[in-house]
């Protein structure tokens, strides 16, 4: 391996901002929302092109039923209704509140008599928006179920979950089929309470669902326009602009995919990308970065309107930035194998096939991103090794040529990785002579789904893996060296995100620190903190802000998994 001046500086000017760096052969696919013609009907849901001639905004809500995308949980204040047999015990396919905006008017939560007069269905809109009427269904829907009816009831609301006002009481309800409640007074609310008043002596209460309705827009939209293509030649997109006014609290996402036909075609059209995501006017104008599977002459555009409140994002034009000066005329990357034990270390192979012509730019550097930290052992073109510069990153890797690589055929790329679940591994390839866009490399489609993609077999016991306190002792005097110690590990084997907090303890057992409390699911914390990396700090002070005395320290580690909880635990020793 050698370090060479010529590729750090190479790798520093990837980082620069695109701002400053689009060269003169950029060309640029600008498009007014003002022609509407050229959006995809069939695909296109939720947007208003009417309202504000030449704008793209969220449709009107207020026909939405707002349960949908909502949770809900049922809070009891008796008995639970109870399971048959010899050995009952608490049903819970009868109380499970999330069955209430299913669409299923015989799935329901079961309110037992006599004892549940005060308890509540508590409502999560996940938004904020005007209430303005509120049904309720019994079972099935039919008047059948009057026995089972809500029969004196109330609504509570407000923006604050534990601070709600009462917006609507009914004291009689005679409908056993459903009952609406017409909201007068609409203010703005995220969360809604209902409060049974009165129970039947003889029979419980059941619900079968709930319709919300209320003023303003329908949460998420997407815009999806026809296919288009950059002209005759195969082109390496790299940014994306936008001119929109976007509220505080709405976005703007824009997702592309690409492909070889001007009809979709699966086989030969990529999947939609992740979003380039947009949370005010001035980041919209400043633009993203694109990484969608090229070079590519067709494509196709979706944006993705959301809001949380009352306010609608609108986007009047955009503009996609791309290149018809390509890095390679072609490649396409598999990585092996594709199975691999979990948690356990493994050496990987990540083969590039590229294609070149005369007028190609040539690759300078190749970053792999990777789901846990990875480390380059060897690279080969066409069979045979080559210098390079390796720049590690918790989730990526980056290798740079001394000079580009121009000629038709395989790198080979080697590395060294520990993964805790599977995941995959994509990549791009920058040339120095548009160091401002990379082109991204694309995978093989196969059995495995994408040939860049590796899967783990295995199950590790414990999901707290590879705790490491480092550097161990270490100091912290504001010298510059050693002042805090970096905590890594990963977070295996879970179903569903848990908590997990990290604390600092004395022989004494008293908590001196709480480096962190979070809540996480499948995880790799490895890396300073400091230079990008996932892992935690510890700098030697207490909950407090002092330093700690020297000595030695217990550093806790604690998850409250899916089995129970787990603990790891690991001297560190503080010193001067």
């Amino acid at each position: 391996m050698r370090f060479l001046r010529p590729a750090a500086l190479l790798v520093i000017a990837m980082l620069i901002s695109h701002r400053a760096a689009a060269s003169g052969d950029s060309l640029v696919y600008s498009f007014s929302f003002g022609d509407t013609t050229k959006y995809d009907k069939t695909l296109t849901a939720d947007i208003d092109l009417a309202t504000s001639p030449g704008s793209v905004q969220l449709a009107s809500g207020e026909t939405k039923n707002l349960a949908v995308g909502s949770r809900m949980r049922a809070v009891y204040t008796g008995s639970f209704p109870m399971t048959g047999g010899n050995e009952p015990k608490p049903d819970t396919t009868k109380m499970n509140a999330e069955k209430l905006h299913d669409n299923n008017y015989y799935t329901y939560v079961d309110f037992t008599t006599p004892t549940n007069v005060g308890a509540s269905v508590k409502i999560d809109l996940q938004v904020i928006r005007k209430v303005n009427r509120i049904v309720v269904f019994g079972l099935g829907n039919i008047p059948q179920s009057f026995g089972l009816r809500p029969q004196a009831f109330s609504y509570y609301a407000g923006l604050d979950s534990n601070r709600q006002s009462r917006i609507f009481q009914e004291f009689n309800n005679i409908d056993s089929a459903r009952h609406t409640a017409f909201i007068s007074d609409a203010q703005p609310v995220r969360y809604l309470t209902f409060v049974i008043d009165k129970l039947d002596p003889k029979n419980s209460t059941v619900l079968s669902e709930f319709q919300i309705f209320g003023e303003g827009f329908v949460t998420e939209g997407n815009y999806v326009s026809k296919i288009d293509s950059t002209g005759t030649a195969k082109s390496n997109f790299a940014f994306v602009h936008l001119n929109a006014d976007i509220p505080e609290g709405t976005t703007v996402g824009v997702e592309m995919r690409t492909g070889y036909t001007n009809v979709f075609d699966s086989a030969r059209w990529s999947a939609w990308s992740a979003p380039v995501t947009f949370s005010s006017a001035a980041a919209a104008a400043a633009g993203g970065k694109l990484f969608v599977p090229e070079p590519r002459r067709y494509f196709q555009y979706r944006l993705r309107l959301y809001t949380g409140n009352l306010a609608t994002p609108k986007v009047s034009s955009m503009k996609i930035v791309y290149q018809t000066s390509l890095v390679a005329d072609s490649t396409s990357a598999v990585v092996s194998p594709q199975e691999v034990p979990v948690l356990s270390p493994v050496t990987l192979t990540y083969s590039i096939d590229a294609a070149f012509s005369g007028t190609s730019l040539g690759i300078d550097t190749v970053t792999i991103y990777t789901p846990s930290p990875s480390v380059v052992q060897a690279v080969r073109v066409a069979g045979a090794a080559v210098p390079y510069t390796f720049f590690p990153s918790p989730d990526r890797m980056t290798v740079a040529f001394p000079t580009a690589v121009t000629t038709t055929g395989r790198i080979d790329i080697v590395f060294a990785t520990k993964l805790i679940t599977g995941g995959d591994f994509p990549s791009e390839m920058v040339s120095r002579s548009a160091p401002w866009n990379p082109q991204s490399i694309d995978p093989v489609k196969n059995s495995y789904g994408t040939s860049w993609s590796i899967f783990t077999t295995g199950v590790p016991e414990n999901p707290l893996v590879d705790v490491r306190v480092d550097p161990n002792p270490f100091t912290p005097n504001n010298d510059g060296r050693n002042d805090a110690t970096v905590i890594d590990f990963s977070v295996a084997n879970l179903v569903k995100a848990k908590p997990l907090s990290i604390r600092v303890f004395d022989l004494t057992g008293r908590k001196v620190r709480t480096v962190i409390e979070t809540i996480s699911g499948v995880n790799p914390f490895f890396g300073d903190p400091r230079t990008g990396g996932k892992g935690f700090l510890w700098d030697g002070r207490s909950d407090d802000g002092t330093v700690v005395r020297p000595g030695v320290y217990i550093l806790q580690v604690a998850l409250d998994s899916d089995n129970g909880g787990y603990v790891v635990s690991k001297p560190v020793v503080v010193a001067y």
